[in-house]
């Protein structure tokens, strides 16, 4: 998990999983992000909605870490890759 040695109240935890969660169904709803790429991707994921509750961001950080995350060039393929 992404905000296991993050600094945050338990407010704040309990968003900031809430906020992963549901971003995470959010990316994995039409294509699911290969096994192979998910701990990276989780990672990632996690970093993004970190930064944004470092900058404030509360109401729509989900909607925002997803644009983010598929924004990013260096984001995992999603799907079944060839061998």
């Amino acid at each position: 998990m992404p905000f296991r040695n993050l600094d945050a109240d338990e407010k704040d935890m309990t968003n900031l999983v809430e906020a992963f969660d549901a971003a995470w169904i959010e990316l994995n709803r039409s294509t699911p992000i290969a096994p192979p790429y998910r701990s990276a991707a989780q990672n990632r994921l996690g970093e993004i909605i970190i930064a944004m509750w470092r900058a404030g961001f509360d109401t729509t950080i989900v909607q925002r870490a997803v644009a983010e995350f598929n924004s990013q060039s260096s984001a995992p393929p999603p799907g079944p890759q060839p061998p």
